[in-house]
C-alpha cells in the first residue's frame, strides 16, 4: 500500500499538468527545480522581449502564446521563459508555474560564442525529476536576403528566408542592431532578428521589447539534475510523452515502456522541429 500511493500520487500530478499543455513539466520552483542554486554564466548587455504564438492543434486551429527573453552578453546569450524572473525568484517562493508549457515555454536555449557551442534543456514532467538536454554546434542557417524592407519598433529590417528542420522560415532583422542572434536558435544574420515565422505561420515570434540594459542582467543556468540526450531522441520522448503521457510516465516508474494504452487517446502535437 506504501507503494501504491506514491504511485497514485505521480499519476495525478501527471493529469494536472496535462491541463496546462500535452508537455507536462515540472513546475520551476517546485520542491525538485529551486532557483536559489545557479551558476551566472554572463552578464547580459541586451534583453530581447518575444511573444511567440504557436498552433499546438493544426485539425482545430487551436493556438497558445509563450512570452519568452533573450538575454545577450559578451560570452552567452539564453532564450527562455520569463516566469519565473531568472533569477529574482526569492529563495523559500513556491507554485511558481511556467506562464505556458506547450510550444517553448519548457526550454532554454544557451548558446555560448566561445566554443560556438549550443546548448538546450528541455524539462518534462518525470518521477527523477530530470532535466533533458542536448549540446549541438551553434546553427548557422542558411539564409537567402531578399529586397524587401520594412520597420520594426523603428528599426531598420530586412527580410530573409531558410530552410531549417523541415520548416520554411521568413526573418526581418536589423543590422542597426549589430547583433548576429535571435529568438530560438536563430541566427547567422549581420544583425537581431527582430521577426521570425514558418510559411504557415504556425511559429511566429514577434520581438515585442528592445533594452539596451542600464545595470546587466545575470544569465544563470541552474542547478539541477541534467540529463544528456541526443536531439533526435529527446525528440522521440517528447512525442512519447504527447502520444500516452500515463504511458510514458508509469513506464518511467517501472523501468520499461508498456505497450498497453494508458490514456484513452493522444494529445495533439505540432513540434517546431520536423526534422
Amino acid at each position: 500500500m506504501k507503494q501504491i500511493l506514491p504511485f497514485i500520487a505521480v499519476l495525478m500530478f501527471a493529469a494536472s499538468s496535462l491541463a496546462q499543455g500535452p508537455r507536462g513539466v515540472f513546475p520551476i520552483q517546485c520542491d525538485f527545480l529551486g532557483v536559489d542554486k545557479y551558476t551566472v554564466l554572463d552578464e547580459a548587455e541586451y534583453k530581447f522581449s518575444y511573444k511567440l504564438t504557436c498552433v499546438i492543434d493544426t485539425v482545430e486551429k487551436k493556438s497558445i502564446v509563450n512570452n519568452l527573453v533573450l538575454l545577450v552578453g559578451a560570452a552567452y546569450s539564453k532564450f527562455f521563459n520569463i516566469y519565473p524572473p531568472h533569477p529574482e525568484v526569492k529563495p523559500g517562493a513556491t507554485g511558481v508555474h511556467t506562464d505556458e508549457s506547450r510550444g517553448l515555454g519548457a526550454t532554454e536555449v544557451y548558446k555560448n560564442f566561445s566554443n560556438k557551442k549550443m546548448t538546450v534543456t528541455t524539462r518534462i514532467y518525470e518521477p527523477r525529476a530530470d532535466v533533458f538536454f542536448y549540446e549541438e554546434d551553434i546553427p548557422m542557417q542558411a539564409w537567402t536576403l531578399t529586397p524587401e524592407s520594412r520597420k520594426i519598433h523603428g528599426y531598420d529590417c530586412q527580410k530573409a528566408t531558410t530552410r531549417y528542420l523541415g520548416r520554411n522560415y521568413e526573418a526581418w532583422f536589423s543590422s542597426e542592431i549589430p547583433i548576429s542572434n535571435g529568438p530560438w536558435k536563430f541566427g547567422g544574420l549581420p544583425g537581431m532578428i527582430l521577426e521570425a515565422y514558418d510559411i504557415q505561420r504556425h511559429f511566429v515570434f514577434d520581438c515585442v521589447g528592445i533594452e539596451k540594459l542600464k545595470k546587466p542582467e545575470s544569465i544563470v543556468k541552474y542547478d539541477w539534475h541534467y540529463v544528456e540526450k541526443s536531439r533526435k531522441d529527446l525528440q522521440k520522448v517528447i512525442e512519447k510523452f504527447h502520444d500516452d503521457p500515463l504511458a510514458y510516465i508509469t513506464g518511467v516508474l517501472w523501468g520499461r515502456v508498456s505497450t498497453n494504452r494508458v490514456s484513452s487517446k493522444s494529445k495533439p502535437y505540432n513540434p517546431i522541429e520536423l526534422e
